[in-house]
């Protein structure tokens, strides 16, 4: 029997600057002649595809910085991992200008902070995208859009953070920006360097075994990120730019654990077993645009990306026996060598045109080829010998080839707006594995055309009330590390494998909204997902592996509000709660295990944040989070929440910023999961170093009405994220 599944997304805010009609009036002059004053836009704006923050002009934010503007926008929530969220989803995509940020959450972050206020025009938010944008991803899209400027000058911004937990941590970021006539150049880098030490236990049951694992992981490491580019105004109807971004992080791992194993009819052991990893991601884009408005109703953009990746891991797992089971569980070294590269690249063309005062179009092509290289050495050192394991040692190549079109026609009515696009993808796709015994491991080479529609209406019932209504189509590929077949030895017991028979996920979704003065809405959503990827857990002998699938569906019901308001002009509240229902079919597969599953959950996830506004520019800032017990496919997690308090203060007319926070006061942060199936029930408990101080200071110089890049968009927005960097 079929279930009907609604999601729906609450977004509240009753601020008075919320309001967003504008207002125009007429005025006497001396009884003869008339002005029309016409009011500023609204802070929030409610439109037929996205929500805008209107951020230019508005004086109640001053000497903030992007990441907390993203606080403040509707259904958004930035938790105290700054991790950023929307409508309870992980895996938002931001882009700044139109251009993917190609960052992980962390250095995202830190590139988000150094965004004055003072260069934001407005931040879309973009919870269903258009036909324009790549089919891929869930989650939806966070656009921040900087200002334009014609006035030369320089400025920029210098920002300095240290946080002390067990260990210590810091980061600096600089941006800088420079405007002469046609010319204008900008740079941003940001420098982060930590330790951290996870503790990581796990507790598994077999059917003749318990294995009970305690140790620890430590983190040590340093990471860059850059972004320089330049424009030139070749004339007022053409714009050429060239943009280079690269990030990079050095990792040195060190995990060690001690697992003592019980067996039936056999005395205990304990193995002892030490796992240290060099680890070394980077990454380089370079873009092209160009940019011509053949007048004011017409614009041709193009963009033609390379993007270059590569990633070498050197572990060695160290592990040795105490006891008599010495020889079945062995006293054996066993090293890792592992070398990624991967190179994307693509050409991107998109033209816009506006028929009248009433309706416009857009259209667009897009090609993009990736190839991945992937080549790994595994030895083993028994004694004093030292031995290349021709079963697991491999290289695996891969190559695919996504060609895209789309178009998408806007119109206004009296009442109704309309926006309707229909997008196209067509990928190849072909993989071939090769091991030391020859073994040859081809991916089914994949040629497939998918078409995404998406639909976006809106009717005014009045000036104060509207309805909306959304469907859209969206796709989830595999990323191109998961589609390799290599096995990763993590220790004794645990192993990672890719899988090269993954095929994409694809999630439909149909969203009905109502609107109350363009900001306080309530939205009804439906959503299933076909052909859903989850990392599943197999028992092999005395062994765990872990390797991504193709499980089946999922259904999910999301019921979210969100609101922003103050109860006093000193007190500012933001309120956001997600109670969800989801259920997972899912059937496991592969070694010896055929097992079928269904879950069925409710869930809630709940955000509170308090800022108290003080004289002399201090402000206190009390907020906390809280996750409730989540059951996905194989997996049930346990509650998880955080209590975090900040105090900031504006100085030297606006420009320095002085910020002190204290994370997780109560050192509740901890990650508890059960794995269960048949044969197999594994608990999973990890606590890393959540509760913390940190201290930050920035300062801003020179010409703050200068704009710090212009509007463009890469070519490879997607292709970019399927890359697992740990960056």
């Amino acid at each position: 029997m079929r279930i009907l599944f609604i999601t729906a997304i609450i977004f509240v805010s009753v601020k008075s600057w919320g309001q967003i009609k504008t207002v125009s009036d007429t005025v006497q002059l001396n009884g003869q002649s008339s002005i029309t004053v016409v009011s500023a836009k609204p802070f929030i704006q409610t439109l037929v595809d996205k929500t805008v923050m209107n951020v230019a002009g508005r004086t109640g934010v001053n000497g903030q910085n992007a990441l907390e503007l993203l606080k403040l926008a509707p259904g958004v929530v930035v938790d105290p991992n700054e991790q950023i969220k929307m409508g309870g989803k992980d895996g938002v995509t931001v882009l700044i200008d139109d251009r993917n940020t190609q960052l992980s959450a962390q250095d995202l972050a830190q590139l988000l902070k150094s965004i004055e206020v003072d260069n934001i025009k407005e931040i879309e938010i973009i919870t269903n995208p258009s036909a324009k944008f790549d089919a891929a991803g869930n989650a939806g899209i966070i656009n921040i859009k900087l200002k334009k400027s014609i006035t030369n000058g320089f400025n920029g911004s210098v920002t300095g953070s240290y946080t002390q937990s067990t260990h210590a941590r810091g980061s600096a970021t600089t941006s800088l920006n420079f405007r002469k006539n046609k010319w204008n150049w900008f740079a941003n880098t940001s420098l982060n360097k930590g330790y951290q030490v996870t503790i990581a236990n796990n507790t598994r049951n077999t059917p003749n075994n318990q294995f009970i694992q305690r140790g620890n992981e430590i983190d040590d490491f340093n990471s860059n990120n850059t972004r320089v580019g330049l424009d030139y105004a070749m004339n007022k109807k053409t714009t050429i730019g060239i943009l280079w971004m690269s990030n990079s992080r050095n990792t040195n791992m060190d995990n060690s654990n001690t697992t003592n194993v019980s067996q039936l009819l056999h005395p205990d052991t304990t193995v002892l077993s030490r796992s240290i990893a060099p680890f070394f991601t980077g990454r380089n884009n370079l873009n092209l645009n160009y940019k011509y408005n053949l007048d004011e109703k017409r614009e041709l953009n193009v963009d033609a990306d390379y993007t270059g990746f590569r990633s070498t891991l050197n572990n060695t797992v160290y592990t040795q026996s105490q006891t008599q089971l010495a020889q079945k569980f062995g006293e054996i070294n066993t090293r890792n060598n592992a070398v990624v590269d991967i190179v994307i690249g693509s050409i991107k063309v998109d033209y816009k045109q506006t028929i009248n005062a009433n309706s416009s179009f857009e259209t667009g092509l897009k090609s993009v080829l990736t190839i991945a290289n992937n080549s790994l050495i595994v030895s083993n050192q028994i004694g004093n010998i030292i031995a290349v394991d021709t079963g697991k040692t491999n290289q695996f190549n891969f190559n695919e080839h996504i060609q895209a079109a789309y178009f998408s026609y806007r119109h206004n009515f009296k009442k109704f707006s309309l926006q309707t696009g229909l997008r196209g993808e067509y990928t190849s796709v072909n993989g071939t594995s090769v091991d030391l015994k020859n073994n040859l491991i081809n991916k089914p080479d994949t040629n497939y055309l998918n078409l995404f529609p998406t639909l976006f209406l809106q009717y005014n019932l009045n000036e104060t009330n509207q309805l909306g209504l959304s469907m859209s189509r969206r796709i989830d590929r595999p990323s191109y590390q998961d589609q390799n077949p290599f096995i990763y030895v993590l220790d004794a017991f645990n192993s990672e494998q890719g899988n090269p028979y993954l095929i994409p996920q694809f999630t439909n979704s149909v969203e009905l909204s109502y609107t109350y003065k363009y900001a306080t809405s309530f939205k009804i959503q439906l959503a299933k997902t076909d052909g859903y990827i989850e990392l599943l857990t197999y028992q092999v002998g005395n062994k765990t592996i872990l390797i991504p699938q193709n499980v089946g569906s999922r259904k999910v019901i999301n019921f979210s509000f969100s609101t922003p308001f103050a109860p006093k002009k000193w007190w500012d509240i933001y309120v956001s709660a997600t109670p969800f229902y989801q259920q997972y079919t899912t059937k496991l597969s592969g070694f010896d295990t055929n097992e079928q599953i269904q879950q069925q959950s409710w869930g809630f996830n709940g955000y509170l944040s308090n800022t108290f506004s003080f004289q002399h520019n201090w402000k206190l800032d009390l907020s906390g989070w809280f996750n409730f017990q989540n059951t996905t496919t194989i997996y049930q997690s346990k509650p998880l929440g955080s209590v975090n308090i900040g105090l900031s203060k504006r100085m030297f007319k606006d420009q320095s910023t002085f910020k002190m926070t204290i994370n997780d006061v109560f050192n509740t942060q901890r990650w508890e999961q059960t794995a269960l199936t048949r044969n197999v029930n594994m608990q999973t408990y990890r606590k890393w170093e959540s509760r913390n101080i940190s201290i930050s200071m920035s300062f801003r110089f020179g010409n703050n009405k200068i704009k710090s890049s212009r509007e463009r968009e890469t070519g490879a927005n997607d292709e970019i994220g399927r890359i697992k960097s740990n960056n």
